[in-house]
């Protein structure tokens, strides 16, 4: 193997280990173990952040708040609007922006918490850190800590205390 081979499969496989583990064929190690979205009868569920948050087939996306959001604003017909005691975040129509669900009683929540996911390798600083796409619906922590989940053309975020649906 000439030198300029051997440094670019050095580069590509994570150095001198890394290389070794290329030629026997192991891969290399996972820093984060977590298992990612665990999928029940075709609905994912995953933790995003300190969400307990889900995506159904048909692309609606749900989120459980460990800790209830005193209020959340919501975009509606260009005026925003301050909605109080949120427990979960819902984005359920192509029609309506993502709103609170006052009554999910847990329904995004799988028996003893969902499963993170995985963390991401990051190729430039903004690259999202998690991410998940299922059924044409899409959740990611950003670079910058921010959760974001689109879906059916519609979105919600939460950078700080009060979520923003869209």
């Amino acid at each position: 193997m000439s030198r300029a081979v051997r440094v670019a499969a050095a580069g590509v496989c994570g150095g001198i280990l890394g290389l070794v583990s290329c030629l026997v064929g192991v891969g290399p190690a996972q820093a984060d173990d977590s298992p990612g979205p665990a999928v029940v009868d075709g609905t994912a569920y995953f933790a995003l952040g300190g969400w307990n948050c889900s995506i159904d087939p048909g692309g609606v996306i749900g989120c459980d708040l460990a800790t209830p959001a005193a209020a959340m604003n919501v975009l509606y017909f260009g005026t925003q609007i301050s909605l109080p005691n949120v427990p979960a975040i819902v984005l359920d129509s192509a029609a309506l922006p993502a709103r609170p669900q006052w009554n999910s009683n847990g329904s995004h929540t799988l028996p003893g918490g969902n499963p993170a996911l995985q963390r991401l390798p990051a190729t430039t600083y903004h690259d999202p850190q998690y991410s998940i796409t299922h059924a044409g619906a899409t959740c990611q922590i950003t670079f910058n800590g921010t959760a974001v989940c689109t879906s059916l053309g519609h979105g919600f975020s939460q950078w700080g205390p009060v979520p923003n649906g869209y």
